[in-house]
C-alpha cells in the first residue's frame, strides 16, 4: 500500500495565492464576485498545503534545539513546543503588510522553549548561534524590545529550503505574550498587533517593563511603580467588558 505523498507548493504559487486571498479579503463585500470567490476558496487550499510543508523541517529543527538547549544549560527538563503559525493570523499579517509575500514570512512553523532564567536563555542562544553559525539569524528582542513590550529572542534557522523560528523566552516573557493573547477576546481588542487604545497598550508595556526588571534583578523606581497603579486602576474597565 503506497503513501501518500504531500503536495508540493512552489514559493510562486504560495506568494500567488497569498495575494489571491489579500486581495480578497480586502475587497468590499458587495464588490466580491463569484470568480474572487472561487479564486480565494482554491488561494486558501494552496497556502494551506505551503503551510503543511513546514511540518518536517519544523520537528527536525525542534529536535535539534531540544539537544542543544540540554547541552547548554544541562537542564533535560527544558522540552521545545512546536507552534504551526495559524491559518487566520498568516492572513492578519498578509493584510498587515500589503507587499510581504509569502515565502518572506519567518514564523510559519517554529518552536518554542520557556527558561527559568535569563542566565539558561542566553546560554542557550549563544550555542545555538555557535552550532548555527553563517546561516541562522539571530533577533534580539530583549535588548531591544518590540514597540508593544514584548521581549524575547528569535533565531530563524532554514531547514530543507524552509525558514523555522526558534523562540527563546523566560517565564516571566511567556507568561506576559500568552496575557496578550489570553485578554485580546476579553478587551474586545487585538493586542499581538498593536490594535488597542493608548493606555491599554502602556499598562501591558509597563507590566512588560517590570517582568524585565524582576528578573534581572533591577528594582523599579517609586515614580513608575506610581504610574504603573494609576494605570491598572483606568485600564481595568476593558477587562470586565465580556462579564
Amino acid at each position: 500500500m503506497g503513501t501518500t505523498k504531500r503536495p508540493v507548493v512552489s514559493n510562486t504559487a504560495a506568494d500567488k495565492a497569498a495575494n489571491n486571498l489579500r486581495v480578497y479579503f480586502t475587497t468590499p463585500s458587495d464588490d466580491r464576485s463569484d470568480a474572487l470567490l472561487r479564486d480565494a476558496i482554491g488561494a486558501w487550499r494552496t497556502v494551506a498545503e505551503y503551510r503543511a510543508m513546514h511540518s518536517y523541517p519544523m520537528t527536525k529543527v525542534t529536535l535539534g534545539v531540544r539537544s542543544m538547549v540540554k547541552t547548554a544549560t544541562g537542564d533535560d527538563t527544558l522540552r521545545p513546543g512546536q507552534r504551526f503559525k495559524r491559518m487566520d493570523r498568516i492572513l492578519v499579517k498578509l493584510i498587515r503588510f500589503p507587499h510581504m509575500r509569502l515565502s518572506q514570512i519567518e514564523d510559519i512553523g517554529g518552536c518554542r522553549v520557556v527558561f527559568r532564567n535569563l542566565e539558561q536563555l542566553y546560554d542557550a542562544a549563544d550555542h545555538l548561534m555557535n552550532r548555527w553559525d553563517g546561516h541562522a539569524r539571530i533577533t534580539d528582542y530583549i535588548d531591544q524590545p518590540k514597540p508593544d513590550g514584548y521581549r524575547g529572542i528569535h533565531i530563524v534557522e532554514k531547514r530543507d529550503r524552509r525558514m523555522i523560528e526558534v523562540q527563546l523566552r523566560t517565564a516571566g516573557q511567556h507568561e506576559w505574550a500568552q496575557a496578550m493573547e489570553e485578554y485580546s477576546p476579553i478587551t474586545g481588542f487585538n493586542l499581538k498587533d498593536g490594535q488597542a487604545p493608548a493606555d491599554l497598550r502602556q499598562y501591558f508595556r509597563m507590566a512588560a517593563y517590570r517582568i524585565a526588571c524582576h528578573e534581572d534583578g533591577t528594582s523599579v523606581d517609586s515614580e513608575t511603580e506610581a504610574e504603573f497603579g494609576r494605570l491598572r486602576e483606568q485600564v481595568l474597565h476593558y477587562f470586565q467588558r465580556s462579564r
